[in-house]
């Protein structure tokens, strides 16, 4: 197996948790009991040290950290997109959630102070705390939420699935409740940290959208306000001074915890370039016109050499999607068995992340270790060109063009020709598309466009925050057991019980195949070592970041 992680985070809470899930996922025995033993272990880490340090009302700070990122996405709505990017542009900096994730990946209280969960997880209502207020100047009341939270789940499937026709409601000015058709333990954890994320902003922006339904105002009650987004250029955020954080005045020394904790926003701007070509990231960083940037693997060791410092974490599955409409030769069974069984998931990493990433056929990541399994891992990684023959034959597979659609970010076309290359030598027609992301995120849309597409995911808290499993994202899952699955995961009502249930989703999808999960990639930074307060845990995050004024 290859494997490069550098594991570098700031947080000891994070660092501790990452370490008690390093036990690689084909190692996890596959059982709610010894999975959870699993997660108490723990290592050594190193640290990422951008803490702040000595900091006094004296000290004065460059106006601008620019950021450099090498994806634009369609949209920033983020209740709209899964873009990672535009979640670690603009969730915790513009836009706040309910409640968010610290660094144990626990949902903990951020624009309420507490809620209460009813016996039967069915009854949730929320305390908002008093006087945050909207970039425009008003206070955050119940009504603002309510809007918001219904739009997020109209349009977001996971939490449609989950909560039924149940919507929030109005209590009183800072209260907020919903009622769900079933249990719905997961519910907060979705709310603190669901690829589209439940923002939360003005009833007035909620309903002033455009064509497309996309809002038209940013506006939020995070430290900094959104400005502008010229598109192929930047998007710019400064800093709102009338922030009301989380803690009384005076309080001032609390390190983030995950996504939690105290916001400074010594930064008052922060500046996010689109840079398309690694080539020209990597210059920007050595020149000083970036400060921080997004880096792959095969350029670490030249930021390096350049006196910059990288801190690197597992960021996500890689993650081959197919298509099970009946548009697609996909939507065969056998087809997706014979492409399962003739891939060699180490060449199709290698090819994309060098030697950047971790083989391991579990579905979830070493920073949520209470969920790792090892369920269904016989099918995983087989290289077995025989047994990919013998699917074809149960296809009745006659040449028909296997189409595979790969965006270019991320090396992810080297993906999608390497599979080119395996699925011919088994006797496949393959026909491979590479494009820009933009044009991607379109095609993938469209049905007839492709068999099989190229990406990855995120690290989520739980599992079935996982986009590809909604019956509308494109790949269209909506196999009638997996779904019954799903809903009895949705049900539980103890974690306990949802791990088990998550051991019998996984298994499942190893055999049924929504998509292939080759392994997980290492997600790596690099940065100006004069850039401090920076935080690396699902992704770098920058509310306090700083570089002070010599």
């Amino acid at each position: 197996m290859r494997k490069k992680m550098l594991g570098k985070i700031v947080s000891v809470a994070m660092a501790v948790t990452l370490m008690a899930g390093m036990t690689a996922c084909s190692k996890s025995e596959g059982t709610a009991t010894e999975t959870k033993e699993k997660s108490t272990e723990t290592q050594e880490y190193t640290p990422l040290e951008t803490e702040s340090e000595n900091i006094s009302t004296e000290t004065k700070f460059k106006d601008t950290i620019n950021i450099a990122v090498a994806q634009e996405s369609a949209t920033y709505d983020l209740p709209k997109t899964t873009s990672v990017v535009a979640r670690q542009m603009l969730a915790g900096t513009v836009w706040e959630r309910l409640v968010t994730l610290n660094a144990n990946a626990e949902p903990v209280p951020e624009l309420c102070t507490s809620w209460d969960m009813s016996a039967d997880a069915k009854t949730f209502t929320f305390y908002l705390r008093k006087g945050v207020l909207f970039h425009d100047g008003t206070e955050m009341k119940a009504e603002d939420v309510a809007a918001s939270l219904n739009r997020w789940i109209e349009s977001y499937s996971q939490a449609m699935a989950l909560v039924g026709s149940g919507r929030f409601t109005v209590v009183d000015d800072y209260t907020v409740t919903i009622t769900t058709d079933n249990a719905a333990l997961t519910l907060v954890d979705m709310l603190a940290g669901a690829t589209q994320v439940a923002i939360i902003t003005t009833k007035e922006c909620c309903e002033d959208l455009d064509e497309n339904g996309y809002m038209k105002k940013f506006i939020g009650t995070g430290p900094y306000t959104y400005v502008e987004w010229v598109q192929g250029q930047y998007i710019l955020l400064t800093r709102f001074d009338d922030y009301v954080p989380y803690y009384p005045a005076g309080v001032s020394d609390e390190v983030m915890d995950g996504w939690a904790g105290y916001k400074h926003a010594y930064t008052k701007n922060l500046k996010f370039w689109y840079v398309p070509e690694s080539s020209t990231i990597v210059a920007g960083l050595q020149t000083g016109q970036y400060d921080v940037a997004a880096v792959s693997g095969e350029n670490i060791a030249t930021v390096e050499g350049a006196g910059l410092s990288v801190a690197s974490e597992q960021g996500g599955i890689s993650c081959l999607v197919f298509n099970k409409s009946e548009e697609s030769i996909a939507n065969n069974i056998y087809i997706r068995k014979a492409v399962n069984a003739a891939v060699n998931c180490d060449d199709l990493l290698l090819s994309a992340y060098g030697e950047f990433y971790d083989l391991g056929s579990c579905y979830m990541d070493n920073t949520n270790a209470f969920w790792l399994t090892d369920a269904g891992k016989e099918e995983y990684n087989q290289h077995d060109a025989d047994k990919a023959k013998e699917y074809l034959e149960q296809a009745g597979y006659n040449g028909e063009t296997f189409t595979i659609l790969a965006p270019t970010l991320n090396h992810y076309d080297n993906i999608g020709l390497v599979m080119e290359q395996e699925l011919e030598e088994i006797g496949m027609n393959v026909e491979v598309t590479t494009c820009d992301w933009a044009t991607f995120t379109q095609l993938r849309t469209d049905k007839t466009c492709f068999d099989l597409y190229v990406t990855s995911f995120a690290t989520v808290p739980i599992p079935t925050l996982k986009s590809f499993f909604g019956a509308s994202y494109p790949g269209w899952t909506d196999d009638e057991h997996l779904t019954e699955l799903l809903s009895e995961f949705n049900a539980a009502t103890t974690k306990e019980a949802a791990l088990e249930k998550w051991i019998e989703i996984q298994g499942y999808c190893w055999d049924y195949l929504p998509c292939i999960v080759p392994g997980h990639y290492g997600s790596a930074v690099a940065y100006n070592p004069n850039v401090k307060g920076l935080y690396l845990g699902n992704g770098m995050y920058y509310w306090n970041a700083y570089i002070v004024e010599e």
